[in-house]
């Protein structure tokens, strides 16, 4: 295939890293647009699991199979986005004991581990629980890293040949008898423009890949769906938790570096980037979270954050929590359509390799690629954060981020926020929210990369603003202790204006 006619990918979140990667290897030229940073989608935007299967295995049996299939070859090949926690389903006092069995038998035929547990071990790892667990079966759950799981796949494949382009937004197609010849995009960070000629286009886009498809005169029907999670300061779970009744809303907690993360809900979305949360939504998911943690309301909470699902949603398919997990490969050939463009959609992001298989796989018999896929053999070099040096000055005492820690995460990249910074080494993410590291970050970088008193202003306004979403929901008891003490810091000493943040 010529290079100046490569494959374009639309998407840097799992999925679309995952398929840059199986192009890459396989030797098909690709080129990546991520209109945001990687991951800053849906892939960053969930509770962190890697999921055994057994949450879908009443209603979803070929999910669950996918999902503990791909479980056991990311444990191989991604061992350093993955922490072994484990995870228990549990069945409290009022919940359906002939739910209970028939969970059991559809996590056997779907090959998932169950064990029991007695109720007295999982109180003792998790003093908080309530007394009231009448079961509980232990599972092959772990928590994952999304962010850094996406981060190896780009870096993989741009080891191999693929173009990675972050900060640029697709904003056409050029289609010519029946075919996308070009695309255009905008550079979101300096407004210049380009035109991308491709051979193929393969839409990964998530909740946008409705809107991508559109551009090329397509329908693809996706209904973004919405769910919110908590991220408490600590971590007092040893495993992942996990409701043990039909999937609903507040269903699983997951422990997460240095922080517990609690969810989810699901509803319609607005958009694709429907992100905002009202303290009410809050309070709700908390007077849920009681029946597995009593004392839930006591316990700080650090922020609130949504994510938006991409669920595929044909005519007479049900949506929300009724729809299904599976992911769908829509060719757009079939019908009259575009013959060179694929949008892949719906799925989680534990079995994004496999989504990306069975995609490159149709690219591949295209395009007369030969090569097999290697995805599940071969390890991602995951960008481990190193660990901090004694003598060097913290930025971030939550977790332990020194200056050498930040240096490596802006090697070899341009930094474009703090954010970017985050989420490679998840600087701020602990109780303080930034208050302190923001600062101490953007003093380093102006005088590392020699930025301007303007461009340092410019990194504290935008991260400031990103935090703050997140902890306004929740901005009661501590947290509002702690905003009220990033305001003072921000606004009294270093004169912000209140409308930065």
């Amino acid at each position: 295939m010529a290079k100046d006619r490569p494959v374009l990918i639309i998407g840097g979140g799992a999925t679309g890293s995952g398929i840059a990667r199986d192009c890459a290897l396989r030797g098909i030229d690709c080129i990546l647009l991520e209109q945001g940073d990687l991951a800053t989608g849906t892939s960053g935007r969930f509770h962190g699991l890697l999921h055994s299967g057994a949450r879908y295995a009443v209603k979803d049996p070929a999910s669950a199979k996918e999902c503990i299939a791909e479980n056991r070859i990311l444990r191989k090949i991604a061992a350093p986005c993955i922490t072994d926690t484990g995870g228990a389903f549990i069945a409290c006092s009022d919940d359906d004991d002939r739910y209970i069995d028939e969970w059991l038998r559809a996590c056997g035929a779907a090959g998932i581990p169950t064990e029991v547990i007695s109720a007295s071990e999982l109180r003792y790892e998790a003093p908080l629980l309530t007394s009231g667990i009448k079961k509980a079966y232990a599972v092959p759950d772990a928590a994952i890293d999304g962010f850094l799981l996406t981060a190896g796949n780009c870096r993989d494949a741009a080891r191999n040949g693929a173009v990675i382009k972050t900060c640029c937004r697709l904003t056409g197609f050029t289609v010519e008898d029946g075919s996308i010849r070009s695309a255009t995009a905008v550079n979101t960070r300096d407004g210049s423009e380009e035109r991308i000629d491709c051979s193929f286009v393969i839409n990964a886009a998530g909740p946008w890949a409705g809107e991508i498809s559109s551009m090329a005169g397509l329908d693809l029907p996706v209904s973004p769906d919405r769910g919110i999670l908590i991220a408490f300061n600590h971590v007092f779970t040893k495993r992942v938790l996990n409701r043990l009744r039909p999937s609903g809303d507040g269903d699983i907690f997951v422990p997460h570096h240095h922080v517990t993360i609690f969810g989810t809900t699901s509803k319609p979305a607005k958009g694709p980037d429907d992100y905002e949360i009202d303290s009410g939504e809050v309070m709700e998911l908390l007077r849920i979270g009681r029946d597995l943690v009593p004392s839930i309301e006591e316990l700080r909470i650090i922020r609130a954050f949504a994510g938006v699902r991409p669920l595929y949603t044909p005519p007479g398919a049900e949506g929300g929590r009724a729809a299904t997990r599976e992911f769908v490969l829509v060719d757009h050939e079939k019908g009259g359509g575009v013959r060179n463009m694929l949008s892949v959609v719906g799925g989680k992001l534990t079995t994004f390799r496999l989504m990306a298989e069975q995609t490159v796989d149709i690219l591949a018999g295209r395009l007369g690629v030969k090569e097999k896929c290697t995805t599940h053999r071969k390890e991602i070099p995951v960008p481990s954060p190193s660990a901090h040096k004694e003598g060097q000055a913290l930025i971030c005492e939550c977790e332990r981020i020194d200056s050498s820690i930040l240096d490596e995460a802006v090697k070899d990249r341009r930094l474009h926020s703090l954010g970017d910074i985050r989420r490679l080494t998840h600087m701020g993410m602990g109780p303080c929210q930034g208050s302190f590291c923001s600062l101490r970050a953007a003093g380093h970088f102006q005088q590392s990369l020699g930025l301007s008193a303007e461009e340092t202003a410019e990194l504290l306004r935008e991260d400031l603003r990103e935090r703050w979403k997140g902890s306004r929901p929740v901005c009661w008891k501590w947290q509002a202790s702690q905003s009220e003490m990033a305001r003072r810091i921000y606004c009294g000493l270093l004169s912000l204006e209140r409308t930065d943040i």
